[in-house]
């Protein structure tokens, strides 16, 4: 068994704190370590070192190696182009060079979880699925009627004395009354965006889901691996369209059968926005207010605050944002959060890339 973790996302949404150079994955949001080196961490019951693979961008090769001395160099792995997760799942399979007949971990650098345990019982459950031959992924209970993630039907259950259960179909972001009537069904769940499956299952799926990827991918395999040769790899990829693992993979392999859930209960957070990062870290600390760096706070409620050495002081503040950086200052209602993506086109409009 390995493991491919993705790491190339840019975090827009966590901006100040989290810019080209820096992104989401290599901050420390949620503890001492940074998101991808606690994800690495997570893997430390299952895999050995030299059995986890990280793809990222080729612009963040070194920094990425820099905070992960405990895995061979060579298993960060450099991503030539942006393409999204399906693309960079096939890439990094291709890369890493494992017998197809291996179980494979598949999961995001940067989400949050506060019962590693459980995590790691979920991915155990799902190798099991997975050995039978479908593409497994892991189904996040749901604690609220949330309106931020995708969601996941589940059919009927593998086995009588098996929480895991068939994919009946993947659902987008739905409104709140639709979310509301989720929770109350008690068969959908949160779609995490972590996949279990075994290699050969998988290039299986892309050859016949998305067989322009396919063929990418048998082009590159027969690629020789000299000096430069990733210019090659760019070359082949440039053509194939981004495609994400759950529309282009999973959902086609649900409506087939081929697709199988993990319900999984752990405490866990993409760490979407910095809303869900109050809500996350709140719920793991039982406060209602939750600071970093210098900060005094006086009578206030689900706030908030990321700072550094300059004193942050907050009064009486209710449902509040509060991001300080050397160069940026970020204050904003919590429920507006997802706001700030939009607002980057702005900034590099009228500012330009320097606070991007």
């Amino acid at each position: 068994m390995f493991a491919i973790i993705m790491a190339g996302g840019a975090g827009t949404r966590l901006w100040p704190l989290s810019r080209r150079g820096t992104p989401k994955q290599l901050l420390a949001l949620t503890g001492d370590t940074s998101l991808l080196q606690q994800t690495v961490a997570r893997l430390g019951p299952l895999l050995k070192p030299h059995d986890i693979y990280v793809i990222t961008s080729q612009a963040h090769v070194r920094v990425t190696q820099a905070q992960l001395p405990q895995l061979p160099a060579e298993n960060i792995l450099g991503e030539p182009l942006a393409r999204s997760t399906a693309v960079a799942a096939g890439l990094a399979t291709v890369l890493a060079r494992r017998d197809r007949d291996e179980i494979a971990i598949v999961l995001p650098a940067d989400h949050f979880v506060a019962d590693e345990a459980a995590l790691a019982e979920g991915l155990r459950e799902a190798a099991r699925a997975a050995e039978r031959g479908y593409l497994v992924t892991l189904g996040i209970v749901p604690t609220n009627p949330a309106t931020g993630y995708g969601y996941i039907k589940a059919a009927a259950p593998l086995h009588p004395a098996s929480r895991t259960a068939l994919v009946e179909r993947f659902v987008e972001k739905p409104d709140a009354q639709r979310a509301a009537a989720f929770l109350k069904e008690g068969d959908h769940y949160w779609n995490s965006g972590i996949f279990v499956w075994r290699t050969y299952a998988f290039r299986q799926a892309v050859e016949r889901f998305q067989p322009k990827l396919s063929s990418a991918l048998a082009r590159i395999e027969e690629l020789h691996r000299t000096p430069g040769w990733m210019t090659e790899v760019r070359d082949i990829l440039e053509p194939v369209p981004a495609i994400t693992i759950d529309v282009g993979i999973a959902e086609p392999a649900a409506a087939e059968g081929r697709m199988a859930v993990v319900p999984l209960e752990a405490g866990w957070s993409d760490i979407g926005s910095w809303s869900a990062l109050l809500e996350a870290l709140s719920a793991a600390s039982g406060a209602d207010l939750v600071a970093s760096g210098r900060h005094l706070d006086r009578d206030s409620h689900r706030v908030l605050v990321h700072g550094g050495e300059r004193l942050v002081v907050t009064v009486g503040l209710e449902d509040v944002i509060i991001v300080d950086t050397p160069d940026a200052l970020l204050v904003c209602h919590r429920d507006r959060a997802e706001e700030i993506k939009p607002v980057l086109d702005e900034i590099a409009r009228t500012a330009g890339d320097r606070y991007l």
